[in-house]
């Protein structure tokens, strides 16, 4: 992919996850990008084939995260911070342009399931090993409910945090709920 690829679809998924696919348009991005709207059609087929890459983009990015969570880590408490810091705060428009799948329209809802039933296998089944390798004070089961929901609360949490001046203070907050949720699950 070229730089102008890189950068439209970059763009592209800032502007969708800002403006949600309905209140995007492709002038909107070809602005953005600095070029005519006629000029988008040298990169993409339409706003629904854009919409796609970015969506195939954003779930790559999430899945490889997971995958590359080390399950058999001598710090269990600073691999899971350390993921969970990626996963939630890698990306502002990542996290948001995937909540907005939510109102995508219903020709991706299959690509959608399809996504989000792989990434919730691969990620209990990390977790699940990692709970199996290491010594936890609580169930597997619940383990992987409580670090699903904890990573659920905090994806929407970031998501709809608007106000310029709340950052340092939310990922404070972030780091003292992450920690205590490490701290309760290990002996």
């Amino acid at each position: 992919m070229n730089n102008t690829s890189e950068k439209l679809i970059q763009i592209s998924m800032r502007t969708f996850s800002e403006k949600g696919y309905y209140g995007t348009s492709l002038n909107n991005i070809a602005n953005d990008l600095g070029v005519k709207k006629s000029s988008l059609y040298n990169y993409i087929k339409s706003k629904d084939d854009l919409y796609g890459i970015c969506l195939e983009k954003c779930m790559k990015k999430g899945l490889s995260l997971i995958e590359n969570i080390n399950t058999q880590s001598d710090n269990l408490h600073e691999e899971l911070l350390s993921f969970l810091r990626r996963y939630i705060y890698d990306s502002d428009y990542m996290v948001k342009f995937y909540l907005q799948l939510s109102f995508a329209p219903c020709n991706f809802t299959k690509d959608i399931e399809e996504y989000n039933d792989k990434f919730a296998v691969v990620f209990s089944d990390k977790l699940r090993q990692i709970h199996s390798y290491n010594q936890l004070k609580i169930d597997q089961d619940d383990f992987v409910l409580f670090v699903n929901m904890f990573v659920n609360g905090w994806l929407y949490k970031k998501a709809f945090v608007q106000s310029a001046t709340t950052p340092k203070k939310i990922i404070k907050e972030f780091e003292q709920q992450a920690n205590l949720l490490l701290n309760s699950i290990q002996n």
